[in-house]
């Protein structure tokens, strides 16, 4: 009994303690809409920081030394992709150094990868001007591809803090309750 009693004041008292800074999961979101949804998703147990702004066109960044700073500590990155981040994005990660953050690694996420992506041209020339050849990456003007993009955000919050992942589970299930519902209202 009394070990019973002494396990679960341990339960309780690491429970009660607070997320640190350090704890935190570092994420990187190119643009401030993938922010806002690691936020949701993660909640107190993350620290986000968004390359972008609403103001800016995410497809002429340049690849400072802030932003640099920023990938270097992350251990997760979220973009849009298909190669709306061309023009920074390649050379952040390259100079960032960070295995699990790299093109294809686990902890590399592109939103385009993750749905249905439209207007993908057969066949491209210059003559065309600015297109995009994998296809449009603003996927996250379709809300139904805000679903599919949290279900893999919140596996690879679990994957990077398993200690973390009834938090994480219950606040991935009210921010899908809370989408589907603005989805059927909108």
């Amino acid at each position: 009994m009394k070990k019973l009693i002494a396990y679960l004041a341990f339960v309780f008292m690491v429970a009660a303690v607070p997320v640190t800074a350090a704890d935190s999961i570092k994420v990187f979101a190119c643009e401030p809409e993938w922010a806002s949804l690691v936020n949701e998703l993660g909640g107190e147990y993350v620290q986000t920081y968004a390359a972008t702004n609403a103001q800016q066109d995410p497809h002429h960044i340049r690849a400072r030394p802030s932003l640099l700073a920023k990938m270097r500590g992350s251990e997760l990155v979220l973009c849009s992709g298909a190669d709306l981040e061309v023009g920074w994005l390649p050379l952040l990660l390259q100079k960032s150094g960070g295995k699990g953050v790299q093109p294809g690694a686990e902890f590399s996420l592109m939103a385009a990868d993750l749905v249905p992506v439209l207007e993908k041209p057969q066949v491209i020339d210059r003559s065309m001007g600015d297109v995009h050849p994998d296809g449009n990456p603003h996927v996250h003007l379709n809300p139904h591809n805000i679903i599919l993009v949290a279900k893999v955000v919140h596996d690879r919050l679990q994957r990077l803090r398993p200690e973390y992942a009834a938090q994480f589970q219950q606040q991935y299930q009210q921010s899908v309750t809370r989408w589907t519902k603005a989805i059927a209202d909108w």
